[in-house]
């Protein structure tokens, strides 16, 4: 489940939400905070009675959301007028429009890229007088468990009442709460607030960009802030605004990204190191791979040169020139290290025994008896054996392959 979220607040939200029947939704049959919930598909629109940027209870009330698209109004002092995409979070000590300081919120780049390239669709197609741009990362919410992106029209009245920028949002938020396409990532540093370089990045390229740090927010950026940034947003890399930024910046964050180990450079560099084309391998089978053997999973990439897309942590897909079947081969044999393989129609099944301590230690094996236990497979007790077999329990794992490719290759070598 996806939400679309609007605020009672907020008088853009208002009237996006009034023209959501006019895409398909309608009445659920309950309500939330006053207002109806509205449904399409798998897809719900909510009107809460809270600013967004303080939308932090919305995990409470939507426990099986997966991701919160924020269709918002933009304020700004400037007269600039701007269609605009970002993620959340206070990247310093302030917090002053919502959420927590030094802290960032889960990023949906892809979402975000998808978003992005709506709105500028919008703006060439109807002649819009806007700037499209990513925004930084900025305000509240930061705590929501799962990933969000805001899509917003501003700076004033005028703009939150034109139905023609109103309709781009709505239709750049459906985009967004629709995507499930993963694309490589990278955070965004240096440049100013409108982030122009890292949203010609997106617009120019199949990259997508989540967290963006501006110029003035790195004299107090600490470390901890930036590695959070980075892991949120799933970054690869990190787009540097090379003149954009002053030289004691540059300096500061190439050696946060050392610190990290993650590349840094300018958009050519990034560029060349998403280069290699996307391997098509079922996402769930990747990620059971990494989930089943983290260390495995990282020399299995190493050794086929591939490069893992990410999105709030999560692998999301491969590029590099290995094949499909060179990958499923390397990762069904991971797996295989850990238990029992099978394929039962578009389920991959996983069987692996695991010790039952409560039971051994009912069985009297105590402090190193467990380690005997494991490395012999079987232990004395008290003149009684007792053997592995009688203290392990089987566990199964179905995992649904949803890649017919994928599935074949499975069957050939299962």
């Amino acid at each position: 489940m996806r939400l679309i979220v609007t605020s009672q607040r907020d008088a853009a939200g208002r009237r996006m939400f009034e023209m959501l029947p006019e895409y398909g939704f309608s009445p659920a049959g309950e309500e939330f905070e006053g207002m109806p919930v509205l449904r399409r598909g798998e897809l719900l629109a909510i009107s809460t009675e809270r600013e967004l940027v303080r939308a932090e209870h919305l995990d409470r009330h939507f426990p099986d959301a997966e991701l919160y698209v924020f269709a918002s109004r933009h304020r700004a002092r400037s007269e600039l007028r701007t269609l605009s995409v970002h993620v959340t979070g206070n990247l310093g000590r302030e917090a002053l429009v919502g959420g927590e300081p030094c802290s960032v919120a889960r990023a949906a780049p892809g979402a975000m890229r998808v978003a992005l390239l709506e709105l500028e669709r919008h703006r060439r197609e109807h002649s819009l007088d806007y700037q499209v741009c990513l925004e930084a990362t900025h305000h509240g919410p930061t705590e929501l468990e799962k990933p969000l992106l805001f899509v917003e029209v501003g700076p004033g009245e005028e703009e939150w009442r034109d139905r023609r920028a109103l309709r781009a949002v709505v239709e750049a938020a459906l985009k967004a709460a629709a995507c499930r396409e993963s694309f490589p990532c990278c955070l965004g540093a240096g440049g100013s607030h409108y982030a122009p370089r890292h949203t010609e990045l997106v617009l120019q390229s199949e990259v997508a960009v989540g967290h963006i740090i501006p110029s003035y927010a790195i004299p107090e950026l600490e470390f901890e802030v930036f590695r959070l940034a980075v892991e949120r947003c799933g970054a690869e890399a990190v787009h540097l605004d090379w003149k954009g930024m002053k030289a004691e910046e540059r300096r500061k964050v190439l050696e946060m990204c050392e610190r990290l180990g993650i590349p840094a450079g300018r958009r050519r560099q990034v560029l060349q190191r998403f280069s290699g084309r996307r391997v098509e391998v079922d996402v769930e089978l990747l990620r059971e791979a990494e989930r089943a053997d983290t260390r495995g999973f990282k020399e299995l990439l190493r050794r086929l040169g591939l490069t893992a897309c990410r999105s709030d942590g999560r692998v999301t897909g491969l590029r590099g020139d290995a094949t499909p079947e060179e990958v499923v081969k390397a990762c069904v044999e991971l797996l295989s290290k850990r238990g029992g393989l099978s394929l039962e129609g578009d389920e991959l099944v996983l069987r692996s025994r695991r010790m039952d301590a409560e039971r051994a230690a009912s069985l009297g094996v105590r402090g190193s008896g467990f380690a005997e236990l494991v490395e012999r497979g079987r232990v004395v007790v008290q003149g009684r054996e007792v053997r592995l077999d009688m203290v392990t329990k089987e566990e199964v794992r179905r995992v649904r392959i949803s890649s017919r490719s994928t599935l074949e290759v499975l069957r050939r070598v299962l």
